[in-house]
């Protein structure tokens, strides 16, 4: 008994003097709670567009009672459907001013099959809610017609996601054993070894996660059945700079955490944050306000954008998608090689 009490207070006694692993265990709770329990349970306030400028409809206060939409008016058609092409809400329900015809469309942007699914479940919501019923009928309409199916949307940013995993684990797991072997302690204090050991570090992990995920895709795409699409230099450029994104930034913590313990953790929350955040699961549009910034302020939702415009050949902003995933990498590095510096000094 009193080996086991011993054992057990040794145990306690490095836990709270290591609050590194508190802190980061106590995030990932937070982070699974919030975060995926928004994703499970659907969306909600989602930006909804109205156009009825004659208020012939009570399509406003239905839908604003039912707790899954925020409902925006137009005046203007053009400039609510303006506004879903730009993403700024997620559909658009035109009530036809017709006296003789009572009719609602509802428009949505059409690239993104998620956003259609939270919409019917939204509107089933408020349709079978008791008193609530619509007195139009509906109609369905789309801005761009689309030939793919759920199969084909989610798998682009489950390609992205690969791409963080896959260079975070294996930069961080190599990078720190070697550092713990001194491999890399010896070549850090060779003339140039720092700059040798973080350029050859980065490049080969890069290489080495893009074979993996393009291994992953050519052998899955016939057996699943989903698109790929034809761009294959687009493919290739998109992935090589998304895992040197993410292998710059699992460098950076490897560099912080140091021990393989506290960065499995560490990256394991990041890993929740970015899976159920980057808009893969729910679209982050119809997300809650601060998972919607958080979501436009991590690399993944851009990795993702920049994977569904190569796979589907839908629009995606590859300017700001390289800018930003660019911006990332050079901060990565860029701590990586401060603190590496400073340990130098010190070794």
């Amino acid at each position: 008994m009193d080996q086991i009490l011993a054992i057990m207070r040794k145990d306690f006694l490095l836990w709270v003097r290591r609050p590194a692993y508190l802190i980061a265990s106590t995030i990932l709770g937070v982070l699974i709670i919030a975060i995926v329990g928004d994703t499970i349970s659907g969306a909600r306030h989602i930006p909804f567009g109205l156009y009825d400028p004659a208020g012939i409809s009570d399509l406003s206060q239905k839908l604003t009672a039912s707790d899954r939409f925020t409902v925006l008016k137009y005046d203007d058609l053009q400039a609510g459907k303006r506004d879903l092409s730009a993403a700024k809400i997620v559909a658009l329900a035109e009530v036809s001013q017709d006296p003789l015809e009572d009719t609602v469309t509802i428009w949505t942007e059409g690239h993104n099959p998620l956003i259609d699914d939270q919409i019917s479940m939204g509107l089933l919501n408020v349709l079978t809610q008791e008193g609530a019923a619509i007195s139009l009928p509906l109609h369905t309409a789309s801005l761009f017609s689309v030939k793919y199916d759920l199969r084909d949307y989610i798998t682009p940013g489950l390609a992205a996601y690969l791409t963080y995993v896959l260079a975070s684990m294996n930069l961080g797991f190599s990078w720190i054993y070697e550092w713990m072997e001194r491999t890399y302690r010896q070549l850090v204090l060779a003339p140039h070894g720092l700059r040798a050991a973080i350029i050859a570090k980065t490049v080969t992990v890069t290489i080495q996660s893009s074979m993996v995920l393009w291994l992953s895709i050519a052998i899955t795409a016939p057996l699943v059945g989903y698109i790929v699409g034809k761009n294959f230099i687009g493919l290739a450029l998109v992935t090589i700079l998304s895992v040197f994104c993410f292998t710059s930034i699992g460098l950076c913590f490897a560099c912080i955490l140091r021990t393989i313990r506290v960065y499995t953790m560490t990256v394991s929350i990041l890993g929740v944050a970015l899976m159920f955040v980057s808009g893969i699961i729910v679209p982050i549009e119809a997300m809650p306000p601060w998972e919607y910034q958080l979501a436009r302020a991590l690399p993944l939702y851009y990795a993702a954008d920049a994977f569904k415009g190569v796979f589907l050949s839908i629009p995606a902003d590859y300017a700001r998608d390289f800018l930003v995933l660019s911006g990332w990498a050079v901060v990565g590095l860029s701590v990586a090689s401060l603190l590496l510096v400073k340990r130098k000094a010190a070794l």
